[in-house]
Parts: C-alpha cells; structure tokens; sequence
C-alpha cells in the first residue's frame, strides 16, 4: 500500500523565541494573506509623509493642552528666528520637558516630524539647513486647530478647575471669614451614625477622597453641607452650576440637579447604602442651565429614576 502524503506544518509561531522565525508570522503559511487578501498593514509614523505625521501628531497630543502650548511656542520662536540656536535644541534632561512632554503621546514625534534629529540620547536639534517655514507652518497650524478641538477644551477645563479646587482647600489656611463658613456648614451635618450603620458616602474632591456615613433619611442638602465644609466656595461653584457634582455609581455619569433635590433623601436619589460622589466642571450646557436629558440609569436600594433626578 501507498502511503499517504503529509503536507508539511504549517508554520504559526506567534511571538516565541526560538526557531529561524524568531518570533515572526508567515502570512502566507498561516493562510492569512489567501483569507484576508484586503488586510493592509498599517504604516509606521515614520514611512508616513511629513503632513501626515504633523497632522496625527497633532490629534494625539490634543488631550495634553500643556504639551500642545509648549510645543507651539518652541515651534513659533524657530519661525521667528531660525538663525538663534538656542531655539533649535531641546534638551529631553530638563524638569520642564519631563514634566510638560516626556511620554505624551505625539511629542517628540512631532518635533522630528519638522526636522529636529536626535543626538544621543537626551538632544533634539534642528540644523541651520534643515530649517522648514513650510513644515514649520504646518505645524503650527495643526496645533493650533488642536486648541479648539473637545479634547483639548475638556482638558484645559479640568486643569484649570483642579487648580481652582487646591486653592479653595487652601482657603481656610490663610482666611479666619472662610474657616468661620467651613465650622458653619459643619455644624449644619446631621451627627454620623456608627460604623455598621446608614450609608457611607465617599467624596471626590480632585485627588482627595473623604468619606463619612448618613443615615438613609437624611436629604442631599446635609450631604451639600458636608460638601462645603471643604469649601464654602465649592458649595457656592455647584450651586450656581459652574460645578456640578454626579454620582459615579450610574451610567452614563450626570449632574445631579442639587437645587431641585435638595430635600430629597440618599435613598431617593440612590446613594444607599452607598455614593461615590465627585465635584466636577459642569459640562456646557449643564452650566447654561438647559435641559440636557442627561440621565444615567437608576441603581441603589428604593432610588427614583435618573431622569426625576438629573
């Protein structure tokens, strides 16, 4: 009898180490490039056209506003004066560079993308004759449509409310009137139940999170006391809907409308038995006052529907 001819295995190293592969796929073994004929590779940053490297660079560092602003002034001050070389070297050692654009998505692709060149490992310089005003152009057109994009603007926003929420916490350090409002709002909580009992209700305030217990009956407007107790001025920002506070236990997050409820429980409002709650810049429309249908969906033991609440 004949035997029956094996075709050879098929080769489907997929990352291991050893073998004369090293680790690399063969598409046309692994059957992949006869299946998916319309599969394409993406390019890599570098093998793209310089437009499109500024372009894109320009997208991904969007979300980083202070990265954006660093990297448009150095690219104006080379439009400006492209024969100063202190404005044609970027030392990568500094605190400011580590600070505003190590790791940001984008940025020193950016510079490469308009003839900086590496040297060594902590230099990027921009050579005399490697000056580009078309590139450089580009480049600054590009950022500066990144500052009018969402991303940018919501950033630029929490940066600035988070600077405005330190100083606020800062107040009472420096201001005998704002410790005086602090003890008021203070002496305006309800007393907190024991442990084991009522419903622990966490705050987020930036980077600080505090948290203390309410019993189920008592109403948002203790919860907005204890609130400004770490701030009168927080508590005056929400109210007045600069701020707004939201209830990261529903989806999709809204701002609790804090005037309409003020005397509505926890539970109705579906922080029971518990709330994580932050103070957060009021998205536009919030803030003008509108109507936004903003409504996540109900949670918590006894709650009312987000839409009665937002």
């Amino acid at each position: 009898k004949t035997a029956a001819k094996k075709s050879p295995p098929r080769q489907t190293n997929f990352g291991g180490g050893g073998g004369a592969t090293g680790g690399v796929v063969n598409l046309k073994s692994s059957g992949l490039t006869s299946h998916h004929p319309n599969v394409k590779v993406p390019k890599k940053m570098q093998d793209k056209s310089k437009e499109e490297q500024i372009l894109r660079c320009a997208s991904r560092l969007a979300p980083h506003p202070p990265a954006v602003e660093t990297i448009l002034r150095a690219l104006t001050a080379v439009r400006n004066d492209p024969s100063n070389p202190k404005f044609r070297r970027v030392d990568k050692s500094t605190a400011g560079y580590q600070r505003t654009l190590q790791d940001k998505p984008g940025a020193e692709d950016m510079l490469l993308a308009v003839n900086f060149r590496r040297v060594g490992t902590n230099e990027l310089i921009l050579d005399p004759s490697a000056v580009d005003h078309a590139l450089l152009y580009l480049g600054i057109s590009a950022l500066e449509e990144a500052k009018n994009s969402a991303e940018y603007k919501e950033a630029k926003q929490l940066i600035l409310f988070e600077k405005d929420l330190r100083a606020i916490q800062l107040a009472s350090d420096h201001s005998e009137d704002e410790a005086i409002k602090r003890a008021n709002f203070l002496s305006k909580c309800p007393s907190e139940p024991p442990d084991g009992r009522g419903a622990l209700l966490q705050l987020n305030l930036g980077s600080e999170k505090v948290s203390r217990r309410f019993d189920g009956d008592d109403t948002l407007a203790d919860a907005l006391h204890w609130v400004g107790a770490h701030g009168s001025e927080i508590y005056e920002k929400v109210m007045s809907r600069e701020w707004c506070i939201v209830d990261l236990n529903r989806y999709p997050v809204a701002p609790i409308d804090c005037e309409k409820n003020q005397k509505k429980t926890l539970q109705y409002i579906g922080c029971w038995p518990s709330g994580i709650l932050e103070v957060r810049p009021s998205p536009e429309k919030w803030a003008s006052g509108e109507d936004t249908n903003m409504a996540g969906s109900a949670r918590g033991l006894g709650a009312a529907s987000a839409s009665m609440i937002n």
